[in-house]
């Protein structure tokens, strides 16, 4: 050990500057770095619904679209229109826009002397309130223009079907045309497409905010803490140069920045620095207890004294996070492999940059060490913690029972939601044109059931008509289109009111081609292939969803398969609106396994360190007591499991288990020097337990930036995590010692160490 603690001090240069340029290099990579906001990368391509949405756009194109709505008291006036039909025409000019589908497109049609007669609904608005009145019935009665506008005709839309090799960056091309195009109304853009762009602005907005928030929030509480620079600035250091060097990594590796991955940066911020927090804490230790006059005799200390446990830390740390690798969510595992490596890069620069560093700086002077000795009555108050903990194991050991079973009873109440709708916070652009879509046009996500056969067929209609009869009872569903609504509209050019075809499905595929052959010959060809492949072997149902959540999803989901499970033209059900469903089931596994291979690493990790079955147990008790207690705050406080919550486990457990293991590492030093069980919890608690403390209050305080968020899934993030971690403080400074001191296990035995 002594002469690994030399060769620190021997090689320091060399130490310094490898750490340095292998940190530039991964700054270099940099700039190749990109942000991927679609919620479908976060999915494997084998899954079901990732398959079928690929054959369904082969069949009748883009899915991707994107609504602009113009709100105004009531939109049906010649200006707002006129507004429209401009906006209409210069977006249908961008690249990138397979076509507008408009009101301007809905015809009306009728049958007189014997001809069907289609005529433009909106060429002409009334002047006066008459006409405009009678207009708006004429809207409500069409089933092929009432879809553009709201029923209180507050708002009017057009629809985009974009390129699905275009980029969202179209949405600024689109805010330009309205630019363009302006007036008295507001309008608004929605759809899955410009959710995502909103998403990957948002990351970037996160990103520039939040990590030198991070940032700075660490460095204030590192001087808080230590009252002297070098505390600041190395773990700093260590921090930024595995920051640089994750990114770098995923540059590398040809990975994009994700929703989920935003947390890397921050989770390096939070963590990275705990083991240099440890190695600073016992600097100063030696220095005022022990009056060391030579840095590099404390930089070679340090490393032997906290070799040992700061890898073991630093081990189980990484063995927790990489529990993220179970779980299917591709960024999840991404954030596993990088996180794990900015954590193992940093904790190599802990052990022999940081002390090599430290080697080449000066002693602190009087008033630098008076300036510690403020900063360290934090143990005063661990000080009370041990004496409590010594009068008082059991009561201690039955609170933590009592809350576990308080806690076990929330989790019946998680609920899981992937709803990609839910990321945004009440008053951005996003969750408004949401709630407007879903509240007046049926929602922005979509589901469709596709046939194949002869989908002209009489049989086939008649069933397609019975499923949208039943499918428009379900509360989540907002509107229903399909072939039937086209050609049964169609039937009023063919047939006079009178007449028994009027408002009626064809009666033979011969009589359903000729309604669809003379409607396509009238330029409305896209309005037919909405619903009808060219060649009249394929036909859908489009279902819009206006309640988004997984629960109303799934329910809606089983009953469509229930109700055309016998149907032999039924070929799937799919659409975007059910990715985040299978997603949510994704999370489920991934927060089950993921949690079962942290604890399993962990403590394998543990017992090997100590060899001790025992204190495997032991030291993961309060994993246990954080993770029973954050699941049942969650449960009764109503905050879904979603895509950012689903990784708390991993990073809890990942990070949690520093603690217990400082302890007991201590413990075991102290009992070695010969204090009795009771005596060492005091000691222990008082010097180790302030790096402890500070290490757990450096997590505490880098999570905290993500309170801010743009994204609601983060800021409940920020917040169970503070919570878990404030859990596995108290546990590791209360509830294990409480457990040694009541069973003196045979591996905190001085002959063991």
């Amino acid at each position: 050990m002594v002469g690994r603690s030399r060769r620190i001090i021997k090689y320091r240069g060399l130490i310094v500057t490898v750490s340095v340029a292998l940190t530039i290099l991964a700054a270099l990579m940099l700039p190749r770095l990109e942000i991927s906001p679609s919620l479908d990368e976060y999915v494997p391509d084998h899954l079901e619904n990732k398959t079928y949405l690929k054959e369904l756009n082969e069949i009748f194109g883009s899915s991707k679209m994107i609504l602009l709505m113009v709100r105004a008291p009531d939109v049906v006036n010649t200006a707002t229109i006129e507004r429209l039909r401009t906006m209409a025409g210069d977006l249908s000019q961008l690249e990138g826009i397979e076509r507008v589908i408009s009101p301007f497109d809905a015809k009306e049609i009728s049958y007189e002397d014997g001809f069907m007669l289609m005529e433009p609904f909106l060429e002409d608005i009334p002047g006066d309130q008459s006409g405009t009145d009678q207009l708006k019935q004429r809207i409500s009665s069409n089933k092929m223009a009432n879809r553009f506008f709201a029923d209180d005709f507050s708002l009017v839309s057009l629809i985009l079907i974009q390129d699905p090799e275009t980029p969202d960056t179209i949405i600024e091309e689109i805010r330009a045309v309205i630019e363009s195009n302006p007036g008295e109304e507001e309008v608004l853009i929605g759809g899955l497409p410009f959710i995502t762009y909103s998403i990957q602005g948002s990351i970037k907005s996160d990103m520039t905010l939040l990590i030198p928030l991070a940032l700075l929030l660490m460095v204030a509480m590192l001087y808080s803490f230590f009252r002297e620079w070098k505390g600041v600035i190395m773990p700093f250091i260590v921090v930024a140069m595995s920051i640089i060097m994750s990114y770098g990594l995923m540059a590398l590796l040809g990975w994009k920045i994700s929703l989920i991955t935003i947390l890397m940066p921050i989770m390096l911020i939070a963590i990275a620095n705990d083991y240099g927090i440890h190695m600073i804490a016992h600097y100063q230790e030696l220095i005022r207890k022990h009056g060391w006059k030579s840095m590099k005799g404390i930089s070679r200390k340090i490393y032997k004294d906290l070799r040992r446990p700061i890898i073991i830390t630093g081990l189980t740390t990484i063995g927790g996070i990489l529990g993220l690798l179970t779980h299917s969510m591709i960024p999840a595992a991404q954030l596993g492999v990088l996180t794990a490596s900015g954590i193992g890069f940093a904790l190599l620069l802990s052990l022999w940059f940081l002390p090599a560093l430290l080697s080449y700086l000066r002693l602190p002077g009087e008033a630098s060490i008076r300036r510690q000795e403020k900063a360290v009555r934090t143990s005063r108050w661990l000080n009370r913690f041990g004496r409590w903990v010594s009068h008082h194991p059991r009561s201690i050991v039955v609170i933590t029972v009592m809350v576990g079973i308080i806690g076990t009873l929330g989790i019946l109440f998680v609920r899981v939601d992937t709803n990609i709708e839910g990321y945004f916070l009440g008053k951005s652009e996003v969750r408004r044109s949401t709630e407007l879509i879903n509240e007046k046009f049926g929602g922005s996500q979509y589901i469709s059931i596709l046939f194949r056969g002869d989908v002209l067929l009489p049989e086939i209609l008649h069933r397609m008509e019975q499923y949208e009869d039943a499918i428009r009872k379900e509360p989540a569903v907002g509107t229903v289109s399909s072939p039937v609504t086209l050609l049964k509209e169609l039937s009023k050019g063919f047939y006079s009111q009178d007449e028994a075809g009027y408002d009626k499905l064809p009666a033979s595929a011969d009589e359903a081609y000729q309604f669809l052959e003379v409607f396509s010959m009238g330029g409305n060809g896209e309005e037919i292939e909405q619903f009808i492949d060219y060649n009249f072997e394929h036909a859908r149902i489009l279902i819009s969803l206006k309640d988004g959540s997984n629960r109303a999803g799934k329910e809606l989901v089983e009953k469509l398969r229930t109700l055309t499970r016998d149907d032999p033209n039924v070929m799937f059900i799919t659409g975007d609106g059910l990715t985040k469903i299978e997603l949510a089931d994704m999370v489920i596994r991934g927060q089950v396994l993921s949690l079962v291979f942290a604890i399993v690493v962990v403590f394998l990790l543990i017992c090997f360190s100590f060899r001790s079955c025992k204190a495997g147990l032991i030291s993961t008790i309060p994993l246990s007591v954080a993770i029973v207690v954050l699941f049942g705050l969650m449960g009764f406080l109503g905050i879904s499991l979603d895509i950012a919550t689903a990784l708390l486990s991993s990073i809890m457990i990942g990070v949690g288990i520093d603690y217990t293991i400082h302890f007991l590492w201590r413990f075991k030093i102290e009992r070695a020097r010969g204090l009795d069980h009771m005596d060492a919890v005091q000691e222990t608690l008082t010097t180790a337990g302030k790096g402890i403390f500070y290490n757990a209050m450096s997590v505490i305080v880098g999570f905290l930036a993500l309170g801010i968020s743009n994204f609601a899934p983060m800021r409940y993030f920020s917040a169970l995590i503070v919570i878990s971690i404030t859990i596995c403080l108290i546990s590791a400074l209360l509830v294990v010692p409480a457990i040694v001191i009541l069973t003196k296990p045979k591996f905190l035995d001085p002959k063991q160490l």
